[in-house]
């Protein structure tokens, strides 16, 4: 829990309170506040004192929004400052629900007795609702957050990004069967030291957030990002080195000798092992030097493929569908999709103007 309010605040002053390193601070705090409720449990404080157990030190509903904030900075797409209270929403909807709560036992001096059946159902339920409507916040950011890293082309790309999206997607996955158990058959009355194990994880897992996070610029994604204008591709272009122009043919004759594209489930980390080069300068190359995404880049050689074996097409022995599949598709929808890209007419038209000619 220190350690997690160490970094967390630590990346907070690194970003100067602004940009991407800011919400990773947040993510952090919010789970390390999460380990400081666990440590009061333990404790039992709120024996001694029963308005601790009111402390307000939960802030579930906020850390999958705060980490996908994170990750759209850091990808130069950040949030407008509107966007930013709608994604926060969900917290402040939490903050109220939880000083209601709170307000209501200590007006009815902590005795649950005296409370009528809305306000029992609010209070006594509380933890409960937090905790399972706090996961499924951030299952649906995960997601979010596994798509705009997909969308972006750098899911392999860079190990440190890619690590604080793993500590974050296995943290969810041991939290969810726990929270099950605690509330199905413990009503969250499971001692935490019955259970350390998963605490330590849950707080080796938010070390490594905040380590990994502490350990990324600003600019980590500049060099393996997708350019988004014309002046920025210019800026890029304008920057190749000579030995970035030696490994762009050294990539395009590996493609062409050895035939990767033929594989339907070559992505960038595959590739990357066969021309022996580390993911990231792979992805920077084709970006820059080619100006194609690893995808198109690919599914250009496949098109060529697609183009040279049409050339003895048969209908009678081969579909359209089938002679994709051989150039290494593995979905009619992407291959039309693709088709459509770089030769601006469907399959069928072009075989139509084949036979034509």
């Amino acid at each position: 829990m220190l350690q997690g309010f160490i970094f967390g605040a630590l990346l907070c002053w690194k970003s100067k309170f602004k940009g991407a390193q800011f919400f990773l601070g947040l993510t952090v705090l919010f789970l390390s506040f999460y380990l400081l409720w666990v440590l009061k449990y333990d404790y039992e404080f709120q024996t001694f004192i029963p308005e601790l157990q009111f402390l307000p030190v939960l802030f579930l509903w906020g850390i999958g929004p705060a980490f996908y904030a994170y990750l759209r900075f850091l990808f130069g797409k950040p949030i407008s400052k509107k966007g930013l209270r709608w994604l926060f929403i969900p917290l402040l909807v939490e903050i109220l629900y939880f000083n209601s709560c709170t307000i209501i036992s200590l007006s009815n001096d902590m005795d649950a007795s005296n409370l009528n059946t809305l306000e029992k159902a609010l209070v006594l339920n509380l933890f409960s609702v937090e905790h399972i409507v706090g996961l499924t916040i951030i299952a649906i950011y995960l997601i979010k957050s596994y798509r705009l890293l997909q969308n972006a082309q750098v899911l392999y790309a860079s190990n440190k990004i890619r690590s604080i999206l793993y500590c974050f997607g296995l943290l969810w996955l041991i939290w969810v069967p726990y929270t099950i158990i605690d509330i199905a058959y413990y009503d969250f009355g499971f001692p935490p030291s019955s259970f350390y194990v998963f605490y330590l994880l849950f707080a080796f897992l938010t070390y490594g957030i905040g380590f990994y996070g502490f350990r990324i610029s600003d600019d980590t994604i500049v060099k393996i990002a997708l350019p988004t204008n014309k002046i920025e591709i210019d800026d890029l272009k304008s920057s190749i080195s000579p030995e970035m122009k030696s490994l762009s043919e050294r990539l395009d004759e590996t493609m062409k000798v050895e035939k990767c594209y033929l594989n339907p489930d070559l992505n960038l980390s595959g590739f990357s092992k066969i021309v022996n080069l580390h993911p990231n300068k792979v992805s920077a190359i084709i970006n820059t030097v080619i100006g194609l995404s690893f995808r198109d880049f690919v599914n250009s050689y496949r098109i060529d493929e697609f183009k040279l074996r049409a050339e003895t097409y048969d209908l009678k022995s081969k579909t359209i569908l089938s002679l994709a599949y051989d150039s290494g598709f593995n979905s009619k929808a992407s291959f039309n999709r693709a088709f459509k890209k770089f030769c601006k007419v469907s399959p069928a038209e072009y075989l139509d103007n084949i036979s034509i000619s």
